[in-house]
């Protein structure tokens, strides 16, 4: 096949969008990921490898994203517990990584959004980069992140998750009119900025940049309009006979 990134022939992979170990935090754990879709045919399933695609690079392409790939592993999921609480005077209100590489884990980011924009699976039918992938393409080949203006990333992270893991499909939505992507990765929220203007506050202060710490944003599942859709497209699901 033509990888999509390389544009050089070889031969296909299995190339995860979301990086396998976000659909399985705890390795001891026996309880799989639930896949939670309003995409029309689609239904809530429970999966232990996560969601891959044969159509989007060749094994020279996926050598590309390994290095980022697992750094995003390392500190947003084997790392958590060093986390630092920023907290008013009534609740949590953030967590940051005082030191990281900002570098790896933008390029990490920027290759999860390319790899949604150009699946043909259809639990990310809703990402569609236009003239913006051929941008972030070329990042990833050259290994450059760009600075926290391009394409800007802002993290939140369900810090009260109790019921088990789970991630919706990504899907596009405007703040001041500046047009977003949101993303799960399990228990974190991920805020993907395509557009051409610039970002507003608050997600200016707190999105991904060098020589700042890494904040992530503190927010509460049981508060929050994304668990009782969740709850609801899987009372569908079960509704309907779909198989766990």
């Amino acid at each position: 096949m033509k990888c999509k990134l390389t544009g050089l022939e070889g031969k296909a992979v299995d190339a995860h969008i979301i990086p396998r170990s976000f659909f399985a935090i705890d390795p001891k754990d026996k309880v799989p990921l639930k896949i939670v879709s309003n995409v029309s045919d689609e239904y809530t399933r429970r999966s232990f490898k996560g969601i891959y695609d044969r159509t989007i690079v060749t094994e020279e392409g996926e050598k590309l994203f390994s290095p980022w790939d697992d750094y995003g592993c390392e500190i947003l999921l084997k790392r958590v517990d060093e986390l630092e609480l920023i907290h008013d005077e009534r609740r949590v209100v953030a967590y940051q990584h005082q030191e990281y590489d900002y570098a790896k884990l933008k390029l990490f980011f920027l290759a999860v959004l390319w790899r949604a924009a150009v699946s043909s699976h259809p639990f990310f039918a809703k990402v569609e980069l236009g003239a913006h992938e051929t941008r972030i393409r070329e990042a990833l080949l050259s290994s450059d992140p760009g600075d926290s203006d391009f394409y800007p990333v802002c993290l939140a992270i369900f810090h009260d998750r109790r019921e088990g893991p789970g991630m919706m499909d990504a899907f596009p939505e405007r703040y001041d009119g500046i047009r977003y992507y949101r993303f799960y990765l399990s228990s974190y929220i991920v805020y993907f900025k395509v557009d051409q203007q610039l970002a507003k506050e608050p997600f200016r202060s707190v999105q991904l940049a060098p020589q700042r710490p890494l904040i992530i944003i503190a927010r509460e599942l049981s508060r929050s309009k994304e668990l009782p859709i969740m709850k609801w497209l899987a009372k569908e699901a079960r509704d309907k006979g779909a198989s766990p």
